[in-house]
């Protein structure tokens, strides 16, 4: 499984980076011995993640960023690819393509009795990959959908509607083409490979993000999507104990060792599926205050109870006071032994 690079992390690696420097280099960021390297000097999308203005939109760039890396990660792979933010759909090509003229013209619909005119698509994510040497071996574009309509209520409030998966499929599948005869209108990228995710959000002011639903590749003017699934669950939902009982109980083992330390200690941990199959595990552990004793003994028994979970899985863990990051706990994937760094107390 690899774990691949936070683009938070990114823009600190690179800050010193000078706007004079136009050498191409790489950085290379380690995630598990297996890695995307960055192309230098770094260049920000220039989309700026232009998002339709939506009532009860819900889109989380960052888990965005990291599913699509993810998913790119199985066709462009880590071992000869540079990563680069996207540098070919503008802030202008997003307001054009998401207007209501285009991707987001649509009749009324009615949905449960609710006449509604949908807004389908959130926005458009793009990631680039590049040879070694740095020319573009292709893209990603991830296509946001959002099937949470919102209508103004009775009492002056918005509400949405659900559109069914058998009605947003159609829907899906056309506008996957339309984005594609639009790539294929820029010159250069006319014939470069485009890998379409097709990324569904969650319902608003839900806890957990979206994920990706459809999948296709292409070379030409056309693409075939094909269903699969990139989504979180926490680790203690009716999901995991009914699907995956063993990081069920493995998580449970591990909340109530923390427990016995301090009972008001916190535990949260949300788990990375693809089709079913856990990639990775993020553990946020969170109380007003730590003392230093404290600290020590509930990292240590944090980095014991790890061996209790599967070996493949990368793990991370975040031991947080209030906004203050105090502790972090990493486990690699095919390693029982985990790295503790103590950062406050």
């Amino acid at each position: 499984m690899k774990k691949l690079l936070l683009l938070g992390l990114v823009g600190l690696l690179l800050t010193g980076c000078s706007e004079e420097d136009k050498v191409e280099r790489k950085i290379q960021i380690d995630f598990n011995n297996e890695y995307y390297q960055v192309a230098s000097p770094y260049k920000p999308s220039i989309s700026g993640s232009y998002v339709v203005n939506n009532v009860l939109n819900n889109y989380n760039i960052n888990d965005i960023e990291n599913s699509y890396m993810m998913l790119s990660s199985n066709y462009f792979k880590t071992t000869n690819s540079l990563y680069q933010a996207g540098q070919y759909f503008s802030r202008n090509d997003l307001e054009k393509l998401l207007s209501s003229d285009n991707l987001n013209k649509e009749e009324k619909v009615k949905i449960n009795g609710v006449e509604i005119t949908p807004t389908y698509v959130s926005s458009l994510y793009e990631q680039n990959y590049l040879t070694n040497n740095g020319n573009l071996k292709g893209i990603t574009i991830g296509i946001i959908i959002n099937p949470y309509q919102a209508y103004l209520g009775d009492f002056g409030n918005y509400d949405y509607e659900e559109v069914p998966i058998t009605t947003l499929e159609p829907i899906i599948i056309e506008k996957s083409k339309k984005v594609i005869e639009y790539i294929r209108t820029k010159p250069e990228l006319k014939e470069v490979k485009v890998l379409v995710g097709v990324y569904l959000q969650n319902r608003p002011n839900a806890l957990l993000p979206g994920g990706i639903k459809y999948v296709g590749i292409t070379n030409d003017d056309s693409i075939t999507l094909n269903k699969i699934n990139y989504e979180y669950q926490y680790l203690n939902s009716n999901y995991v104990m009914t699907n995956d009982i063993n990081i069920y109980n493995a998580f449970g083992n591990l909340e109530k060792q923390i427990k016995k330390i301090r009972d008001t200690i916190n535990v949260s941990a949300k788990g990375l599926y693809q089709n079913n199959k856990l990639q990775n595990v993020e553990i946020t552990v969170h109380s007003g205050t730590f003392n230093s004793g404290e600290l020590l003994y509930l990292s240590n028994t944090i980095s014991n109870e790890m061996e209790n979970f599967d070996s493949q899985l990368t793990i991370q863990v975040v031991v947080k006071s209030n906004n203050s990051v105090l502790a972090f706990i990493n486990k690699e994937s095919n390693s029982l032994k985990s790295n503790v760094y103590i950062l406050g107390g």
